[in-house]
């Protein structure tokens, strides 16, 4: 028998032996319980919040923005319970290229990797281009070009990076823990704010809900709301990467469902309490929330108004660190992606090539010296301007990823019962199956309708003046986002494998199983039973949170 297949006799929920495969993998399993928890969190909380939320509320108005980042909020939790039960079940290297090709079809494979890929490997640029703006705040540009700054941190995350997967983990637990304190700080601060600490007026309630949700007239809300999607999803894109990081958890079905419970609540009150917030203190016509200046933005309003002067400085540092998590994360996701595409003979066999320490070197660096050219561009045209032009192809690439992962775990789930097994035995299972996912699918087919029209509608502005320079960096996805992931998914179906979908009998449900110690299993068995006592209690909710 090959030494990929090993038969368990531990006790499973079946009766009958179970014949567990796990075929051994490049990279080495080394990230903790905590660092997938930090890293789902980290996930929530990013410059998308923190620098175009604000813009989100102006446009849409506050109940717009909200309406925005709940839609989006309901959608990623079902892709991220989709996500969490194919990864624990198959914590393979890879997953957004393999389960697609796997329980889909090699085409849709292909294209989802490809797509997901390219997603990391414009955000590193972009959250570059947006460090450099923000170290504008500091010290002028006139004195230190943009692409200096972009420089200055993009060597120590590159080099992280290729070090080893820890180096990359510890990265990330430590960036994510200060977005965190700095998040929960605004809450309480906000609060404060809200019931009337230092405006002098008493409480404000919902005084700044006028209006509620920006526009003249039905149409014109409609569409405002629409616009106001870009932002949500780009802000939310990275909470699907726990799945990425299965392949290199030490003990993927423990670590990864516990990352992905909380991701519900974490939406809640990061997310929506932060824009609910945003929303009551100021009204949408305030221009402090379309600024571009650090110094007006709502966060820092918010700490001038109970006196924390050096507030801007602050919330700049705040940003910086959000932004150099992304770039970490980035880095990380593009490197296991492509090395995945190389061992499946869909990109060059160079980039699955990895180090001693299990680090798919070429990978990283491919994705260094594209944002080597980005940063060069921004340069010469601009930081912000890069930035929103990066941000939109980023936007429906990530759109488009969570709608071919809830499409893929339909399948994987009809699959796996087609072949009579039974539903109990998955070790995680996604809470409201099969409604999440056709909700998921339903809200990316509404939501792309509501970005096109959005996108379009002239309002009555002759289209020389609509369609200016502006226009064409703000909906790079259009011309952009969604070809590319059309042709590549044509290109291979019809060159390559062809249209057909992976037949239900045909899916494969053993090779890549995870084979677990029975130190693990008691270790699962530990979480998984009645807390005892108030202690265990409070270390059970604040995992759930944090």
């Amino acid at each position: 028998m090959s030494d990929h297949f090993i038969v368990s006799s531990a006790p499973v929920k079946s009766e009958t032996p179970v014949l567990h495969t796990e075929q051994t993998g490049k990279l080495h399993r080394k990230l903790q319980a905590r660092h997938l928890e930090m890293i789902a969190i980290g996930g929530t909380i990013g410059t998308g919040l923190l620098l175009r939320s604000g813009g989100a509320i102006a446009g849409a108005g506050p109940v717009g923005a909200l309406i925005c980042f709940s839609i989006v909020g309901l959608q990623v939790y079902g892709v991220a319970s989709s996500i969490g039960e194919m990864a624990t079940y198959l914590p393979v290297e890879g997953a957004f290229s393999h389960f697609p090709a796997r329980f889909v079809s090699p085409a849709l494979g292909f294209a989802s990797g490809w797509n997901y890929w390219l997603n990391w490997a414009l955000t590193f640029p972009a959250e570059m281009a947006g460090i450099a703006s923000l170290m504008g705040y500091w010290i002028s540009p006139e004195k230190c070009a943009s692409w200096v700054w972009a420089l200055v941190y993009m060597v120590p995350i590159v080099g992280i990076n290729c070090i080893s997967v820890s180096g990359f983990a510890e990265t990330e637990f430590v960036l994510s823990l200060v977005k965190i304190i700095a998040i929960v700080i605004f809450l309480i601060v906000g609060i404060c704010v809200w019931f009337g600490a230092g405006t002098g007026t008493g409480a404000l309630g919902f005084r700044n809900w006028s209006p509620a949700i920006v526009g003249e007239t039905s149409l014109n809300r409609f569409l405002n709301i629409g616009n106001g999607f870009t932002t949500a999803l780009f802000s939310y894109g990275g909470t699907e990467l726990v799945g990425l990081t299965a392949g290199e958890a030490a003990n993927p079905r423990k670590s990864v469902p516990r990352a992905i419970n909380g991701t519900f609540y974490r939406i809640i009150i990061f997310y929506l309490g932060a824009i609910f917030l945003v929303g009551v203190l100021l009204n949408p016509s305030d221009p402090i929330l379309s600024a571009s200046d650090i110094k007006t933005s709502p966060f820092v309003w918010a700490y001038n108004q109970v006196g924390i002067t050096i507030a801007a400085d602050i919330m700049n540092g705040v940003i910086i660190v959000a932004a150099t998590s992304a770039a970490n994360s980035a880095i990380y996701a593009c490197a296991r992606t492509l090395m995945k595409l190389a061992e499946d003979g869909q990109a060059p066999r160079i980039f699955g090539r990895v180090t001693r320490q299990g680090i798919p070197i070429y990978s990283v660096m491919v994705v260094a010296v594209l944002s080597l050219v980005f940063v060069i561009a921004s340069y010469s045209s601009g930081s912000a301007q890069i930035f929103d032009w990066l941000s939109g192809v980023i936007s429906v690439g990530i759109l488009t990823c969570w709608m071919i992962m809830s499409y893929t775990h339909l399948r994987f789930r009809y699959g796996y019962l087609a072949q009579g097994r039974k539903v109990e035995d998955l070790p995680y299972i996604a809470p409201f199956f099969p409604y999440s996912d056709y909700l998921s699918l339903t809200i990316g087919t509404v939501v792309s309708g509501f970005m096109l029209v959005s996108a379009f509608y002239t309002n009555g502005v002759d289209n020389e003046t609509f369609f200016n320079f502006d226009w064409w960096m703000a909906n790079s996805w259009i011309y952009c986002g969604i070809p590319l992931i059309g042709s590549l998914f044509l290109i291979h179906a019809t060159f390559v494998s062809g249209f057909r979908l992976v037949r239900y009998e045909d899916m494969d449900f053993e090779t890549n199983r995870f084979i677990e110690s029975e130190e693990e299993r008691a270790e699962i068995e530990a979480l998984l039973a009645k807390p005892k006592g108030v202690k265990e209690w409070g270390r059970r909710v604040w995992s759930k949170l944090f």
